[in-house]
Order: structure tokens, then sequence, then C-alpha cells
């Protein structure tokens, strides 16, 4: 991952915070926390699933299947969360785990028919909440939003990234 460029100086903040509620890192995650705990009763409400079921099932829908691993990194679980989530949506007939064609001794889980069907119903849902958030900013701002958190992101990696290093862990 490259390193930031020292030679360009970052824009002056705005007053600087007093309060833990001011750090964006506070608001984002309080952000989080609220849209996640409506969120999370809508789907099992209507659908019988939890919050990690769905973002499972949804990451499985775009792509031929995946490891474990590969899964718990893309939804930001440890291993022992996903393996929990993937044994009960698999005891379900939601999704499925069969051998890697590329290696037999790995093994590839994706959605059946029945998980497949199940997002197709999910997602429209998840598109209509996510609208409903953002409704509240301007075109301008929700054209803006994708951008200014993908640069967010990005310098968190670097953050964490640099860390790891100085702490020894290396990646």
């Amino acid at each position: 991952m490259p390193k930031p460029n020292p030679s360009r100086s970052p824009e002056p903040a705005s007053a600087a915070p007093s309060d833990l509620r001011q750090l964006t890192s506070f608001q984002l995650r309080q952000l989080t926390n609220i849209y996640t705990k409506g969120s999370s009763s809508v789907y099992e409400r209507n659908f019988g699933l939890t919050l990690n079921e769905w973002r499972s099932i949804a990451l499985l829908h775009s792509s031929d299947g995946m490891s474990l691993n590969r899964l718990a990194e893309q939804a930001q679980f440890d291993r022992g969360l996903m393996s929990r989530t993937v044994t009960a949506l698999e005891a379900r007939g939601i999704l499925q785990r069969s051998t890697d064609s590329a290696d037999a001794r790995g093994v590839v889980i994706s959605l059946t028919a029945q998980g497949r069907d199940l997002v197709k119903q999910v997602f429209p849902v998840a598109e209509e909440l996510n609208d409903r958030l953002l409704s509240v900013l301007t075109r301008a701002e929700r054209d803006a939003l994708p951008k200014i958190l993908d640069k967010l992101t990005y310098q968190a990696r670097i953050m964490l990234e640099q860390e790891r290093e100085e702490a020894g862990e290396g990646l």
C-alpha cells in the first residue's frame, strides 16, 4: 500500500474538537450503530436473517462463491463468527459448501437457489433503507459521499498499516 505523500499537506481542520462526540471516528461509529440496529431489526423481522447472515449472503450473491477466509475478510468478520454464520445458513439450505475445483483441499461457499431467491427479496429492502438514510442529503452531498468514504477508508488503511509497522506486526 502506498505511503501518503509528505509534500501534500492536509487541508487545515476547522475548529479543533473539544469533545469525543465531535471526532469523526465517533460520529461514524454512532451512525453505524444506530443504522445497524434499525436495519438488522427489519431483516430479522421480515426475512428471519441476522445482519451477519444478510451481509454474508449479499457478498456471496455477487460472486461465484468464495472461501470462508475470503468471505470473512470481505464481511469484516473474524473467522470464527463467519464459520458459525455459514453453518447456520447451510443448515437452512441458503448456502452450500463444495470442493474448490482449483484446489481439491479447498472449500468454496456459494448460494443455493433458495439463497439467490432470498437475496432477490432482501436486496430491494436494503436499497430502500439506504435511500431513506441518504434522503436527508442534497444531490451534491449524495454524489460526493462515496468518494469521501473511499478517501477516509484509504487513509484509515494507511494508518492501520503504519501502526502495525510501528508495533512490529507487519501485515
